[in-house]
């Protein structure tokens, strides 16, 4: 993968006209690099990823082993002086174009700190840094958003892994947990399956709201009990061989002598479940993302709830909210919704019905990568309520 990424990068800087894309780093600093290569950095470093396809690393004589092991660098180790070491390749390359992780838009790409910054300006100077430096937000961008096979493949097994968890989980809910035992029936199951949960601690609870008690990105609380009648929402992220899900699921806690939800509830599911459908059926490349947006906002909203609060829906990838094209309203001055929907994207997909008042709430979020013609879905889907009826 790693041959793959940088194979891409150099195709991109050789399209873009760039000739060098500089990435300058110390103590993991720059959170570009981990998605082009699985490394540490403790010392200051400079990578230099050229469109002729000669690429350097200056690093500590502690780092460099590790860029040696890729094959793709020459490795310069700085002996004393990091910036002697810098001026002297930056002035044998002859660079007219720099790359560097800066944007205003994207902070998966707003990589490069103030103090690196600062100290590129000192070695080459401010002038001539003004003059030759670019933002690398139009090739990383791309580059994050369009997943190879490799890690399409990876996405796809933490969605299985999470469709796993949840079937389980679901066996084991019951009326009279609070949410902190709902969200402690997650962690050895994450443990069984190999991954962690993508946000938060490693095995961490996923976000776990009964409706009753509010709404929000909060943590489950052990006050908060699933009682009869109550709607619960599970949102859950989980991370493999570093790629991300995301998969929301909605239960619903049956009443004495009940079979099936009442009918404000169930049509507030229904709609929530067809506003899903209506994106998977209809996303396709090429479309922007407010277009997308439209197809779930406008089934949330013809059905009389209140509009979408959200986006519905973001991309997939190394993290969990990936950047790129996001499928939200409409807005001028937010290039990702602008922006359009390419080939081999990975999207988490969530229009959701949310009300105010313990009024029926529900999020039912799937996965689907981009193809040819339409979405294929790669998460089990929730399309009926989950009913739980027992007791504790």
């Amino acid at each position: 993968m790693i041959r793959e990424k940088i194979d891409q990068l150099t195709s991109f800087l050789q399209k873009e006209g760039i000739d060098t894309y500089l990435i300058l780093s110390r103590e993991d600093s720059d959170v570009v690099l981990p998605l082009l290569l699985p490394v540490h950095v403790v010392a200051q470093t400079a990578f230099f990823f050229r469109s002729d396809g000669l690429h350097y690393v200056i690093t500590g004589k502690t780092d460099a082993p590790m860029y040696e092991e890729f094959g793709i660098f020459d490795v310069l180790t700085v002996d004393e002086d990091f910036e002697a070491d810098f001026i002297t390749l930056f002035s044998s390359i002859d660079i007219k174009k720099l790359a560097l992780n800066i944007s205003e838009d994207d902070y998966l790409i707003d990589g490069l700190t103030v103090g690196q910054y600062l100290m590129l300006e000192k070695m080459i100077t401010k002038e001539l840094l003004e003059r030759i430096e670019c933002s690398s937000d139009v090739f990383i961008r791309e580059i994050r958003a369009r997943k190879s096979n490799y890690e399409i493949k990876q996405i796809e097994i933490a969605v299985t892994k999470t469709c796993n968890i949840y079937a389980k989980v679901r066996e084991k809910i019951a009326i009279g947990m609070s949410e902190t035992e709902i969200g402690d029936l997650f962690i050895p199951l994450m443990k069984e399956e190999g991954v962690i949960n993508a946000f938060d601690e490693p095995y961490s609870y996923p976000l776990i709201c009964i409706n009753r008690c509010g709404l929000a990105h909060r943590k489950p609380n052990s006050n908060n009990i699933f009682q009869e009648g109550d709607i619960l929402i599970i949102d859950f992220s989980v991370k493999y061989n570093n790629y991300c899900s995301d998969i929301a699921r909605s239960f619903y806690a049956l009443r004495k002598g009940e079979t099936h939800a009442d009918e404000q509830s169930l049509r507030a599911f229904r709609t929530t479940v067809n506003a899903v459908s209506a994106i998977i059926e209809n996303i396709r490349v090429g479309m922007k993302g407010w277009e997308v947006d439209t197809f779930g906002r406008s089934i949330i909203e013809g059905g009389g709830y209140p509009t979408i609060r959200h986006a519905s829906g973001h991309q997939l990838g190394q993290q969990v909210h990936d950047g790129g094209t996001t499928l939200s309203f409409y807005n001028e001055k937010r290039p990702n919704v602008l922006s359009e929907v390419q080939l081999s994207e990975v999207y988490a997909i969530e229009p959701t019905v949310i009300q105010d008042d313990n009024n029926p709430s529900f999020i039912v979020e799937e996965n689907i990568v981009i193809t040819e013609g339409k979405a294929r879905v790669l998460s089990e889907r929730q399309t009926e309520l989950y009913y739980i009826s027992r007791t504790k």
